[in-house]
């Protein structure tokens, strides 16, 4: 009888136990990384194997030529039983690649005009981040989804071209103030992409978050924070890897990290 007890408390601690799976583009892979997720769960004690699968560079609609694409990573990193969480991180380089969309910024005079360039590559680019996500439910039902729509990258140098290549383009470079033309579409970003998908599956399976003033307030920048962005500054070039990328073991990659915590893996991990 002790036998059996003890056997049943093993399995009862095993399936208290998460697999996460980070999936997607370079946050991933280069910055803040799976990493940061790895790190905030041990710090609140919660029992969970990370595991990335998400390569720079790559893009939602590319992934998407596959529809299973996510649960091929999941039964990859987790063969007994799949992802219990997916951290997705897709759209940047879409928009980046998006030819049509830089030669509509290229002849945009107003920002009415930007935002509409901007929502015809959201609508290319939402449908695919749906089939990855219609894939994901299809083979694993019960797994949990986080997004953020990154960040308030370094603006300094040739940071600020780098940057406008994922958002704003030659429209916001040509103003006079092309961070404040950036950070206003990356607002307006959020709100048709990860909050409207929030809005189409539910936050019970997907759990959007704002990151947009989190580096920036890590970095120092008067009057950012969470959801509430400075349109005068960028995020601390020193903290950030490529122009774009919260540096792992920095402040601003340790805030990413407490976001994720705050806004939705203690709301998935029953803590």
């Amino acid at each position: 009888m002790l036998k059996t007890l003890g056997f049943l408390a093993v399995l009862a601690s095993a399936k208290a136990d998460y697999n996460i799976l980070s999936f997607g583009d370079s946050q991933g892979d280069t910055g803040p990384t799976y990493a940061v997720i790895q790190d905030v769960l041990d710090q609140n004690n919660v029992a969970a194997k990370v595991v990335n699968a998400a390569v720079g560079g790559t893009l939602s609609c590319g992934w998407a030529a596959e529809s299973d694409a996510i649960v091929i990573a999941g039964r990859s990193a987790f063969p007994v039983s799949g992802p219990d969480l997916v951290w997705l991180t897709v759209g940047g380089n879409d928009l980046a690649g998006d030819a049509k969309y830089h030669a509509c910024l290229k002849l945009s005079k107003t920002d009415s005009a930007a935002r509409r360039c901007l929502d015809a590559a959201n609508s290319r680019l939402i449908e695919c981040t749906k089939t990855l996500l219609d894939g994901l439910w299809k083979g694993f039902p019960d797994a949990k989804v986080g997004m953020y729509n990154y960040e308030v990258p370094c603006v300094e140098d040739y940071c600020l071209e780098e940057s406008a290549n994922f958002l704003g383009g030659d429209y916001c470079l040509s103003q006079s103030s092309p961070i404040g033309c950036m950070v206003d579409l990356l607002s307006y970003w959020q709100t048709i992409y990860v909050d409207a998908l929030e809005v189409m599956y539910g936050k019970e399976k997907f759990t959007g978050m704002n990151m947009l003033g989190v580096a920036q307030q890590a970095s120092g920048v008067p009057g950012a924070s969470q959801g509430n962005p400075s349109r005068d500054a960028g995020s601390k070039c020193e903290w950030m890897t490529s122009c774009v990328h919260p540096t792992y073991g920095t402040k601003t990659a340790d805030a990413i990290g407490e976001v994720l915590w705050m806004d939705w893996l203690r709301n998935v991990t029953n803590i």
